[in-house]
């Protein structure tokens, strides 16, 4: 069986780090936790897992996990989010690559919950991410927000059987300074691709928005949920363009 390194990065992560240590434990031979210097108790709970816990001053999300990758003990990592836990099907579709032997790069199909709802509709649905990789033929880009993996030949990617369960925000305050903080990223890079807000894009982006994630991607079917999430995906697009707007104006 191949070995392989599960790393997590990590910052006041307590609400489910403990559950996604729990779900690494089957399938790697080396969890690594890289840890901003959380002020919650998230080192606590991590250290009493069999782990190599590290703490390292925060880079950026992709300059992070690139840092982290090289301090792994094997060549191929697993990548998962502290907010993340492997269900039990998707641990054994690991085992099996890891017995087979691994062949390129995998994607893992992650199930998003939001206020207490597990959403198979809208934009959150499918969410597939590569995360399993040869850190050799690949590395994280280093974009202020929604990092990629890029690889540095061509790869095959499989997508693996199972969930990745993603237990995000519960409630709208910190849904809200999530998007708020990813708005403000967003609007930096397109700002440094030099790209222009306008009255046309502040109108018609969040509608176009809202359109797909509500009607073409079926977020109506999730209910309550489903229609929150919309409007919230909208209001998340409008504030990436205000802010661009507000840049350009020099007042951001």
């Amino acid at each position: 069986m191949q070995p392989l390194s599960a790393i997590v990065i990590t910052f006041n992560a307590s609400a489910y780090i403990s559950q996604c240590l729990q779900s690494l434990i089957p399938v790697a031979s080396e969890i690594l936790v890289v840890d901003s210097y959380s002020t919650d108790n998230t080192p606590q709970l991590a250290q009493a897992f069999p782990v190599r816990f590290i703490q390292h001053t925060w880079e950026g999300y992709g300059q992070q996990k690139n840092w982290a990758m090289q301090l792994a003990t094997h060549d191929h990592v697993l990548f998962i989010d502290a907010d993340e836990v492997l269900s039990p099907e998707l641990q054994q579709s690991i085992l099996q690559v890891r017995q087979q032997g691994f062949t390129g790069g995998y994607r893992l199909q992650r199930l998003n919950q939001y206020f207490n709802k597990w959403i198979r509709h809208g934009l959150e649905y499918p969410d597939h991410k590569i995360r399993l990789f040869n850190r050799l033929q690949a590395r994280w880009s280093e974009d202020p927000v929604h990092e990629t993996v890029v690889f540095s030949i061509p790869i095959e990617i499989q997508l693996l059987d199972g969930f990745l369960f993603h237990y995000t925000y519960r409630d709208i305050h910190t849904l809200w300074l999530k998007m708020d903080r990813y708005a403000h990223l967003g609007a930096e890079k397109l700002y440094q691709q030099g790209k222009k807000a306008s009255t046309k894009t502040l109108l018609l982006h969040p509608i176009a928005t809202f359109g797909k994630a509500y009607l073409l991607k079926a977020g109506w079917k999730e209910g309550t949920a489903g229609l929150m999430l919309a409007v919230l995906n909208a209001t998340s697009v409008f504030l990436k363009y205000a802010k661009l707007w507000l840049k350009q104006q020099g007042l951001n």
